[in-house]
């Protein structure tokens, strides 16, 4: 978790919502980006994204969610923060589902306190309504390698994850991808944050695992102010400074004076 600086006392934290699979390594170019520009950012540890932990294959989206809630509840609750929610691929669907809605900002200043959610920001994510879960929706990907021990793993991850890197960085972060457990595809969504959080969606036009076409839905149905670039799965791997800068952009609009 970062610690703010004194350039960052007036600027959001960034709390940061990781896809399937992934070591919070695959993220670490994206919040340098962000902490060499001020901005504070956490990233809350998945649950079901944790092998080195026992139990982990048990773990569900309920779960996950219940970490970030946890997190943003320290962070608005304890210290008063604005935050904005970066949500990554699965990570669309946890951020969604954690944050609640007196956590929003809208709410806080309502009721007098400080602090609060302040904006949702979904990239190459998954968007669904409440009580809907990824199995139920969708039905099995055949992107999905399920396993016996009640995890799964992702098919064909250098050109589903990683198709406009090249070839060598592709097969390297193939190489790191880690097993996640499988019931986060059964879990029903209990809210939809955006519904009561206003929300941008960047789409990300050359992805493999969440065709543009889908993220264009995900984008209407959480009426999200829709953005475009022509990363993959992963721009904050292939295209760090491009996601930086929107992420900045978007901050400096839409943080409270």
């Amino acid at each position: 978790m970062a610690t703010a600086s004194s350039s960052a006392i007036n600027k959001p934290t960034l709390l940061l919502v990781q896809g399937s699979f992934q070591l919070p390594l695959v993220y670490e170019i994206l919040i340098k980006g962000l902490e060499q520009e001020g901005y504070p950012t956490v990233h809350p540890k998945l649950p079901s994204c944790s092998p080195d932990d026992a139990g982990f294959a048990t773990r569900t989206l309920a779960d996950d969610s219940r970490a970030v809630t946890d997190a943003l509840e320290s962070l608005i609750e304890k210290d008063g923060k604005y935050v904005i929610v970066l949500m990554h691929s699965y990570g669309g669907l946890v951020g969604s589902d954690a944050v609640l809605e007196n956590l929003s900002y809208e709410n806080r200043k309502k009721a007098g306190a400080p602090g609060g959610v302040i904006h949702l920001f979904y990239f190459a994510a998954f968007v669904l309504p409440p009580g809907q879960s990824v199995l139920k929706a969708f039905g099995e990907s055949p992107n999905n390698d399920v396993r016996d021990d009640g995890t799964f793993t992702i098919k064909n991850g250098a050109q589903t994850l990683y198709n406009d890197l090249p070839a060598d960085q592709a097969a390297l972060w193939e190489s790191r991808l880690i097993p996640q457990s499988y019931k986060v595809q059964e879990t029903p969504l209990s809210r939809a944050a955006y519904e009561y959080i206003p929300s941008t969606y960047l789409i990300c036009e050359n992805d493999q695992a969440a065709p543009s076409n889908f993220q264009e839905m995900f984008a209407h149905s959480a009426n999200a102010e829709i953005d475009r670039c022509n990363a993959s799965h992963s721009p904050m791997l292939s295209q760090p400074d491009m996601l930086v800068k929107k992420i900045i952009a978007l901050a400096e609009k839409v943080t409270p004076k």
